[in-house]
Formats: C-alpha cells, structure tokens, sequence
C-alpha cells in the first residue's frame, strides 16, 4: 500500500515511516465512467486522491442546468481544503468520473495531522490548493468576462489539441454555451478564415487574430 501512496506526486518524497499513519484509514475505491463521487451538499470527513482516471467538478443551479468548473486528471487533489484546523467539509462541487477511475482516500484527521508535521507536504498542499483555486478563478473570469465568442477562441489558441479531441457537444458544455451556439461561432470563425475544419477536426490560421478575440 505504501507503494500506491508513494506514486501519487503529493507523497513521492516523503519517507515511508512517515507515511505508515495513514494506513490505519486508507482506502481504495473503484468508479465507472459517469459514477458520483460525491454531491456539492455532502459533509465529507475524507481526503481523496485520483490516482487513475479523469474526474468532472460541476454545479448545478436552481433550474438543474449543469454548470462545468474543471477536469482533474491522475494524483490530482480531488478535496477542496479550506482550513487545517477542520476536519469537516462540505464539498464545494459536485465530482463526476468522465473515465474508469480508481480513488484512494485517507482519513482527514490523520492526513491534516501528517501534513501539519511535513513542511514538504504542507508546500505541497498549498500548491494543490493553489492550482485549484487557478482553475476555479480561470472558470469564473471566463464566465463573467468571456461571450460565447471569446470562450471558443481561447478554448482554441491554447487547447487545440483537447478541442479535436472532443465531440462538439462535450465542447459547448465545457465552455457552458449551447451546441447551437458552437457552431455558429465556428462558422463564423471560418467565414472570417481564422480557422479551418477538416475532417471534423479545426486548424488555427490566424493565431493572432484568434488571440484578439478574447485578450482583453
């Protein structure tokens, strides 16, 4: 079990006498692709790790729309931390497998017990913490700032990769904008010839002109 622990980056570099009081609480769990983990609205007394597999964060809101956040992906945090000295969350999202995935969970007590004691663990949890909060802070930016338009150009100038690589509907819900809506934008990108689609996957042909669009 050490072993598993160790190949998450979070406990790479910790000795293994350190980590043997995580033991005692350490589970390992199985999900399916589109299983829940857990509900925004659950009190969670437990640490998770993703060590296989990609996760959704999500909310809902008051008309049940889906509201998309981020993706983790393999020894990513899964627990948003708020504060040492409490061992209680409440989870601040809903989280949902998008692949087969395995998770391993520790005690809170114990792991916030650890970690207080590690100075190497506890810079690694400020910067988990920290990516997280990155991802969050990109999500809300985006959403506050960003028209369907921009949403599209910047999901495009720097994930061009991961945009091919998903089917459009996937697209529009991670950019939360309707499929009709992608695809007028997309129409409208090619009319303009800043991209090019091609066997269904799109080209840049004007990096800058797309960067102009959601630079602010």
């Amino acid at each position: 079990m050490l072993s598993i622990i160790k190949s998450l980056d979070f406990f790479s570099q910790t000795e293994d006498t350190k980590l043997e009081s995580l033991l005692p609480s350490v589970r390992l769990k199985s999900y399916n692709t589109s299983e829940i983990m857990t509900y925004e609205e659950d009190d969670v007394a437990k640490v998770y790790f993703l060590l296989t597999g990609e996760a959704k964060l999500y909310k809902v809101d008051r008309y049940d729309n889906e509201i998309f956040l981020y993706t983790l992906q393999a020894t990513a945090l899964l627990t948003n931390i708020g504060s040492l000295d409490d061992n209680h969350i409440s989870c601040f999202s809903n989280i949902e497998f998008i692949k087969d995935s395995q998770v391993i969970s520790f005690d809170m007590h114990a792991f916030k017990d650890l970690v207080k004691s590690e100075n190497t663990l506890l810079i690694n949890l400020v910067n988990a913490l920290a990516s997280q909060k990155q991802l969050m802070d990109c999500m809300v930016n985006m959403g506050m700032v960003y028209d369907g338009t921009a949403k599209v150009a910047n999901m495009l100038y720097k994930h061009t990769e991961l945009f091919n690589s998903l089917k459009k509907q996937e697209i529009a819900y991670r950019l939360n904008i309707q499929p009709a809506t992608l695809s007028r934008i997309l129409t409208k990108l090619t009319r303009k010839e800043i991209i090019v689609e091609d066997d269904h996957c799109v080209k840049v042909l004007q990096k800058d002109e797309l960067f102009e669009l959601f630079h602010t």
